[in-house]
Parts: structure tokens; sequence; C-alpha cells
């Protein structure tokens, strides 16, 4: 009997491609799944149960970003080398107007406020442009400092490794959205790899329809769909010409695009002022930085205590209690949020175009460590997984379209 003839006696066979791209599609559609979700571990730890490949590996994965980063992309010696703070000065204003305020507050206001309130507006006005004067070169000299200790203050792996652990859903955002083009091409690839695989399997099951086939099919589909999916993203890494068609793995094909959404995504949430102020104001940085700022400000009081002026009104034996006060005001506005280390963080570590310029220049190998490590370590569990499912599908087609059949 003839092919044709075959599937003239029972149509349903002509379901197994668009059944085999179904499977094709729901395992890799599972295996993004699988890869960013749940977020935090179900089940019975440690073995029975799962977390999404990427929270689970957030750590890893973040030390592997960062080191991108530092090792190919940019260096805090590079991007500070010409970091002067005279040269964004006037960005400063808001926080050396505020800085001046308290200073008059803690001195003039608290310690003298007869003598200051009898001085009069002009006398006033006098030395409070004197002394934001003098601020504004405090502040000049505590970002200059900070520029020239920028190694021993900063570290951005600590930076974006306390950012991820503090949440780890950074890093389940960062590589959804650096990689979606890839991870849509992974899902509706399945189909057409499926639909293809259907054909064969469906040859194959008119002319030997044996128990195992739909299963070992479903199996195949299951697994290959997700292995050539996973390959077509990354390989080739550059362009192969065969005939009138160009081939090129999805991602390096987009590395223009991906460089710009990395950049923007790691500036933006991991390598930001907020992050970068929690760091540095923790642990030996946090000391580093309160013993520069404290050095610079006790030169100021110091100056200040020989000043006439100065020295009538803060009697000798009220000075170490204003230290102590301004003391107090530093350790206060160094993290504040619009502080002086917020706003020098904010303008120092502008990375966004620095880190688009840069990626989009990297080298092939190098460029795929962006998003190869979310695969790299644990794709194999996906390609089974969807093994598995492809398996279980297989099962089930052969029992709900051919249980009649085999049974008769």
């Amino acid at each position: 009997m003839g092919f044709i003839e075959l599937i003239q006696s029972d149509y349903t066979v002509l379901l197994i491609p668009v059944i085999s791209a179904f499977i094709g599609w729901f395992t890799n559609w599972l295996a993004v799944q699988m890869m960013f979700y749940p977020n935090d571990f179900v089940g019975i730890p440690p073995f029975l149960g799962w977390q999404g490949i990427v929270p689970a590996s957030a750590e890893r994965l973040a030390r592997f970003s960062t080191r991108l980063i530092t090792t190919k992309l940019l260096s805090l010696e590079e991007l500070f080398q010409n970091f002067k703070g005279d040269a964004f000065a006037s960005e400063m204003d808001a926080v050396v107007d505020q800085i001046t305020e308290q200073i008059l507050q803690e001195v003039a206001q608290k310690h003298a406020k007869v003598m200051w309130e009898n001085a009069g507006e002009v006398m006033q006005n006098m030395v409070r442009q004197k002394l934001r004067e003098e601020v504004r070169t405090v502040v000049i000299n505590i970002t200059d400092d900070f520029s020239n200790n920028i190694t021993k203050i900063l570290d951005l792996e600590q930076v974006v490794l306390d950012a991820v652990m503090k949440n780890r859903r950074l890093m389940t955002m960062m590589f959804l959205e650096v990689g979606e083009a890839e991870f849509k091409f992974i899902i509706r690839s399945g189909i057409w790899f499926g639909f293809l695989f259907g054909i064969p399997q469906m040859i194959i099951w008119v002319y030997w329809p044996a128990v195992w086939v739909l299963p070992f099919f479903g199996f195949l589909v299951g697994y290959a769909t997700n292995w050539i999916a996973l390959k077509l993203v990354f390989e080739p890494k550059r362009p192969v010409k065969i005939g009138p068609f160009v081939l090129q793995g999805l991602f390096h094909k987009r590395q223009d695009v991906v460089a710009e959404r990395f950049s923007e995504l790691t500036a933006g949430h991991l390598l930001n002022a907020e992050n970068i102020v929690r760091t540095v104001t923790e642990g030996e940085s946090g000391k580093l930085v309160l013993t520069l700022v404290k050095g610079r400000v006790e030169e100021l009081i110091g100056k200040y205590e020989q000043h006439p002026m100065a020295a009538m009104m803060l009697p000798e034996g009220q000075r170490a209690q204003l230290r102590t006060e301004v003391y107090t005001m530093i350790e206060v506005e160094i993290p504040r949020d619009g502080g002086l280390l917020h706003t020098f963080a904010a303008k120092a570590v502008d990375i966004r175009g620095e880190l688009h310029d840069r990626m989009k220049a990297l080298d092939s190998e190098s460029f795929e460590g962006v998003l190869r490590p979310a695969f790299q370590q644990d794709e194999w569990k996906l390609i089974l997984a969807g093994a598995v499912l492809g398996l279980a599908a297989g099962v089930a087609q052969l029992v709900w379209m051919f249980g009649d059949t085999l049974a008769g």
C-alpha cells in the first residue's frame, strides 16, 4: 500500500507534525521559564524542588558580569584618571549651600546667637559668602581625595554583589531584558523545528507504527529543539556566508542593540549612585571615606580657629563640643541622598556611554560572555528537561491518538 493510501486510511496521522510543533514550542517555553522562575526555591531542599537557574546563580552571574566590565570594558583608574573636583564644582553647588548653612546653624546661631544677630544682614552675608567659598574649596579637595583613593574606596564588584544579593530579581530582569529577542527566538523556534521533526516522525509511524516511535520522537523533539535553539542563539559567532545567505548567531548579530541595553541597565540598576553610596559607606571603605572628609574639615576648622572674629564668636571652651557636632553632621551628610558622596558618585561614575561604546567594540568571544553564562553551566538541565517532557508528551500522544488502534 502506498503512502497516500496509508494516510487516507487514517487521517489522524497528519496531526503528528502539528503535535510535534506544539511539543517543540512547549518544551522551549518551559525551558525559558525554568531559567528565571521561581525566584525562590520551591520544594524540599536541597534536591527535591526547583529554583530558577538565574536567581539560584545570581551571585556567580553577578561576579562574572562585573569581571567582564572591569577586565574588558573599563577600570576604575581609567574612569577617574582625568577626574578632578573643580571640573564639576558647579554640580556641587546645592551641596555647598547646604553644608554652609548647616555650619552657620551650628556655629553662629547656636554658639554665638546674640553676636550673629547683632552683626546685621550685610555682615552676615559677607560671612556667609566667605564661608561658602571655603566650603566649596573643601568640597573640591574632598572629591579630589576620593578620586586619588578610588581603588581603595570603590569596589565595583562589591557594589554589584551587594545590589544583587539585596534583590535577586535584578539578575532575572537584567538577563530577560538584555536577551529578550533571544528568548523569544528560543520559544518560537520550537514550533518550526518541532514541525520539521514531526514530518519524518509521521512517515516512520505510517510505515512502522511501533509503540516506541511516538515517545522516542517526543524525546528527540524536546531535546533537539532546545539544543538547536541554544546553538543558533550563539553560533556562529562571526558571519558565515553560505550561498546567498549569511548566518550568524542571533545574539552576536544584535551586538549594538545588546550593548546599548546592557549599558543602560547596568548604569541604572547596578552601578548607580544609590548602590555605590550604600557599599562605599560600609566597612573599611566607609572608614576611609570618613577619615578623608574629616581631615579636610579639620583643616577648615583649624583655619577658622586662628581667625580673630571666629575666636570671638567661639570661645576656646566650646570648640571641642563644636568639633563633635560638626563630625556628627558629617556622618549624616556623607550618605544622604543628594549629599556630597551621592552627588560625587552620580557625576563621577557616569558609565553608561562609556560601557556602550566599548561593548560595541568587543570581540565575539568576550561579547558572548554577557549572556552566555546564564545558559552555559546549567543548560544541560534545560535540554534534559525538554527531552523528558517531550517523552511524556509522546506517550500522551500515543495513548490519545492511537490508543484504540493499539488496543485492537
